[in-house]
């Protein structure tokens, strides 16, 4: 598209501002902005203030991005239907400007996706309640739709099957993971609650957060459903602590040596590994196991010789743990 924008802008400078004018506005709307940050982008656009009319709601913002009180719509200003009972316009005296008409067709059509976001059915309702990409007075507004009042509220995630009770708003979304369900719980329903076979359902439940917030509660909830396992169905992204910056800044990378390391050594020799660490010793780890002690400790010594560190220590702990994690992450 840039490539496209210079060649155009040597041949014809008004077409160039045209494209300029168009990629801006679909920058906006790929962004979810609301209904005002369209309006003062198209306004910054213009140089002239910019108003809509929808039903009985007037919204104007002047050229400097600053909202101002309703007026009446003066026949003099050129204008355009952005849907039904709605109207865009540019408050510009006097001859057009020559984008002016163009800003006014993006920006309808822009108002009109914001409007149909507005309309989505549940499934499409809890997409965008917890997108990062929406403004957060769309994410706010379909709340009411959801049945959610906008207090504290927590996502969980879950594999597409099985659903949730019907009096919880839920949705398969598609992330880089998979189809993932995401599920909307205000923050004193406990998640296994929400699903009657919740034994055979894996969960993470995201962050306690406002309806604001969401996006951050759908995104540790991510993290925590892949940490699950058939020995431990139910991952509460808030126990992680500090775990979960770790594992959203690393966002599954496997590249770091302790993550290499550890990849590196089978199943059963990590899971002699997990029982040093979970149990505190060597000798409580091998009644877990079902082991001499001796073996236990003769295998654990070869271990640290290929991790390149004791994972009995404090510090070797929290190595051991996180590299865990994030080799988890990465499957």
């Amino acid at each position: 598209m840039q490539d496209l924008l210079g060649r155009i802008t040597a041949l014809d400078p008004d077409a160039s501002e045209t494209l300029k004018v168009v990629t801006y506005f679909d920058a906006l709307v790929s962004r979810s902005v609301g209904v005002e940050s369209m309006l003062r982008g198209a306004a910054v656009l213009s140089g002239a203030t910019v108003g809509q009319r929808d039903g009985a709601q007037v919204v104007r913002v002047r050229a400097d991005g600053v909202r101002i009180d309703p007026v009446v719509l003066s026949s003099t200003w050129p204008t355009r239907e952005s849907g039904p009972d709605a109207v865009v316009w540019i408050e510009r005296e006097g001859e057009l400007h020559t984008n002016d008409a163009m800003i006014l067709e993006r920006l309808a059509l822009a108002l009109g996706i914001i409007r149909a976001r507005r309309r989505v059915g549940e499934d499409g309702a809890v997409e965008l309640a917890i997108s990062s990409y929406a403004a957060v007075d769309e994410r706010a507004a379909v709340l009411p739709r959801l049945r959610l009042a906008p207090g504290a509220l927590r996502v969980v995630a879950s594999p597409p099957d099985p659903s949730p009770s019907p009096a919880h708003a839920s949705a398969i979304v598609a992330t880089r993971h998979g189809l993932t369900r995401a599920t909307i719980l205000p923050a004193d329903v406990e998640p296994a609650s929400a699903w009657e076979a919740s034994g055979a359902v894996r969960l993470g439940a995201g962050t306690v957060a406002r309806a604001e917030n969401l996006p951050s509660s759908w995104s540790a909830a991510l993290v925590a459903v892949r940490l699950t396992s058939d020995e431990r169905p139910f991952v509460d992204a808030t126990d992680l602590g500090v775990l979960l910056l770790v594992a959203q800044t690393a966002d599954g990378d496997s590249r770091h040596p302790d993550v290499v390391a550890l990849s590196r050594i089978d199943a059963r020799h990590r899971e002699l590994l997990d029982a040093v660490v979970d149990e505190h010793s060597v000798r409580a780890a091998a009644v877990r196991l079902g082991r001499h002690h001796s073996s236990v400790q003769e295998r654990l010594t070869a271990l640290i010789e290929t991790l390149g560190y004791d994972p009995r220590t404090p510090l070797g702990q929290a190595r051991y743990v996180a590299a865990r994690m994030l080799l988890a992450l990465g499957d």
